[in-house]
């Protein structure tokens, strides 16, 4: 009778709570993060994926607005996956509100360093009427303050990266390998715990069963 008393009294442990935030790129929705919530879904991740208006405000914006969803709706540890654009707000709000429960962050074809190609038609009117003045000036190449001022993220992180392997990518209107949007060498981060490039143009790469396998691996174990 006392040691069925004592196993009854005995604190039942629970599984710590797992939330991902999921973050898409620029003139996207958070329907083209489908694919990669489900298959996080299915490991038993809590998974929130946000909508934004990506184009009509800055990264330090989209950033504070970042830490009020995670303030409402961030359980247990945090996870983080961003595709482009999205990877650069989530890597700017986890240097500057760095949250003590954030764990992992995937990036999914960042500009980490800016894009040579946004550079090329940022002139034109096209550029503005479709990516906008404000975060899609920052992700420009020659936004050097705005680089130099971002450090890398103060949690462990990985980065997939679109490209041929081939040395050549998919336009010739940037130098090296390539998704057609970005370099490979854009997406590299000094410090990032496993770096992988998939044979995907920079949109279609969130579609890609295999992307979504990737990212469940990383966030699980921090390696691909």
């Amino acid at each position: 009778m006392l040691l069925a008393a004592l196993l009854w009294a005995a604190p039942v442990s629970t599984p710590t709570a797992k939330t991902v935030f999921l973050m898409h790129g620029i003139l996207n929705k958070s329907i083209s993060m489908k694919r990669i919530e489900l298959a996080l879904e299915r490991e038993g991740f809590e998974v929130v994926n946000l909508s934004y208006p990506s184009r009509r405000r800055t990264v330090e914006e989209h950033a504070a607005w970042l830490d009020q969803r995670v303030r409402e709706k961030g359980r247990g540890e945090l996870y983080f996956v961003g595709h482009s654009l999205g990877s650069i707000i989530i890597r700017y709000y986890l240097a500057v509100y760095n949250p003590p429960a954030a764990k992992r962050f995937l990036m999914i074809a960042p500009p980490n360093h800016g894009s040579m190609l946004a550079d090329k038609v940022a002139k034109t009117p096209l550029y503005r009427l479709v990516w906008g003045r404000k975060a899609g000036g920052e992700l420009r190449a020659s936004s050097t303050d705005f680089w130099k001022n971002l450090p890398p993220p103060p949690v462990e992180f990985g980065i997939l990266a679109g490209g041929l392997g081939n040395g050549k990518g998919l336009t010739p209107l940037i130098p090296g390998d390539d998704d057609g949007t970005l370099a490979v060498e854009e997406a590299r981060l000094e410090g990032a715990s496993d770096f992988a490039v998939l044979p995907y143009q920079h949109t279609a790469i969130i579609l890609k069963k295999k992307t979504a396998e990737m990212a469940v691996r990383f966030l699980k174990t921090g390696r691909f």
